[in-house]
């Protein structure tokens, strides 16, 4: 009889254009731009998006994302709550996620809004909940909220260490705003269309206890249970590895020469092959433009690959050298660069691009030891390449520089040998629904 109730008052309510509270008020006032979620057995839909509402307290940044109503009509429980009234207890609910974080909009109409009793669990309150792994059940990994109307959030019955959340009343009740981030839902491959299971409701206290609930799904709402409905992460983002290689499809982003200290004014940039020393003799410095790929894609990750095809040490094929890789902090000039001059009316603070701070950073972005020939790629730490693409007037490139290991030259082929051969970068982008497919 209740889901009877539930299918003809949810049908009443589309014919009489309910939607969508702005700030907490009734669901009778919804305009017809903003949509509503569509609830098939109660599954329901959270969009990835490029732009997310900032977390300020303010839900007029939500009008254009689906919210999920919740009514005595539509909820799942409890039996007869059909009749409660919707500025007594209702509300709607909002999803979102992004690639760092999930994004909940709750907003709730309560015409007597209780909160800040020494027992606050038992005034008005609100509950969502993410059961991970889909068990039906609370286990490690899953994410209890509950939401005060006094400016309380708990995860999981502690401090939701990581989250922004803002929480405030209005004329018509009260709302909040939370962002997660993705890391507190451990494993899950957002990317994958993943499926968790989920509720949420409201518990309404009118000055004498509490007097009504809805839960939208199962007879609780702030725990998992057997009866919760599923939400979906969809339409993510395509993320996929890109390469560049000199010479190839017009790429000619690539600069590079070595740095002798033994011949501390010669230029080498015109050579095809380059020389890197152990025991800081020769150094390398090698710079890659990374190109737009497009509008609003974000580049994650990134790696260097070149090919080390000989060493001035072939009968000890034992010996090993211990590379570091470093940002260059000033332009250099790839015809004009030297051992002593990043160009050639510029010196380096300190010889072979040594001074730190100014020439180059300390931070290692990147090692490898060395310790035969042929291709080696140098994976480049978290934020270097996020930082040379958003910021290309700061990519002044790397300096490859052998610190330690066997006193012994490696050979290298440059820019100038041809695709084939010549260093070549791949970067790990995020590319927005629709790009890079």
């Amino acid at each position: 009889m209740k889901q009877t109730l539930i299918t003809l008052s949810i049908t009443l309510l589309a014919l009489m254009g309910v939607i969508g509270l702005g700030s907490a008020e009734s669901p009778g006032t919804r305009s017809a731009d903003t949509p509503a979620l569509t609830v098939t057995e109660r599954e329901v839909d959270s969009v990835w998006v490029l732009h997310p509402p900032v977390i300020d307290g303010d839900l007029n940044d939500w009008n254009n994302f689906s919210k999920l109503y919740l009514t005595g009509a539509s909820a799942d429980y409890p039996e007869g709550s059909e009749l409660y009234s919707l500025r007594d207890i209702s509300g709607w609910a909002s999803v979102i996620w992004t690639s760092q974080r999930v994004y909940v909009a709750l907003a709730i109409t309560d015409d007597y809004v209780v909160s800040g009793s020494r027992d606050w669990r038992g005034d008005d309150l609100a509950g969502l909940v993410f059961d991970v792994d889909n068990s039906g059940s609370f286990t490690a990994g899953d994410i209890d909220l509950i939401f005060s109307p006094g400016g309380i959030l708990t995860a999981n019955d502690g401090w939701p260490a990581g989250y922004e959340w803002v929480i405030n009343q209005t004329a018509n009740g009260w709302q909040a705003e939370v962002s997660i981030p993705l890391s507190a839902f451990g494993s899950v491959d957002f990317l994958g269309g993943h499926q968790v299971g989920f509720t949420w409701g409201v518990q309404d206290n009118d000055g004498i206890g509490v007097e009504n609930w809805l839960s939208w799904a199962g007879p609780e709402f702030l725990k998992a249970t057997p009866a919760e409905g599923l939400l979906s992460f969809i339409n993510g983002p395509v993320r996929k590895w890109v390469a560049f290689h000199p010479g190839v499809d017009g790429y000619d982003g690539v600069i590079d020469s070595a740095l002798s200290g033994w011949h501390p004014d010669q230029n080498y940039g015109a050579d095809s092959e380059l020389t890197l020393y152990a025991r800081n003799q020769y150094h390398v410095a090698l710079k890659f433009d990374i190109p737009d790929l497009g509008p609003d894609v974000r580049v994650l990750d990134g790696k260097l690959h070149i090919n080390f095809y000989a060493t001035n040490k072939p009968d000890h094929p034992d010996w090993t050298s211990y590379v570091r890789v470093y940002r260059l902090l000033r332009p250099w000039d790839e015809a004009t660069v030297t051992w002593n001059r990043a160009d050639a009316s510029t010196r380096w603070t300190k010889g072979g691009a040594d001074g730190i701070g100014s020439d180059r950073e300390s931070r290692v972005i990147a090692s490898k030891n060395l310790d035969q020939l042929g291709w080696f790629t140098f994976d480049l730490a978290d934020g270097v390449a996020t930082d040379m693409y958003e910021h290309p007037e700061n990519n002044h490139g790397v300096i490859l520089r052998a610190e330690e290991g066997a006193s012994m030259a490696w050979n290298m082929y440059s820019s100038e040998k041809g695709p084939d051969d010549a260093p070549w970068i791949e970067v790990y982008a995020e590319f927005p629904p629709g790009q890079g497919d």
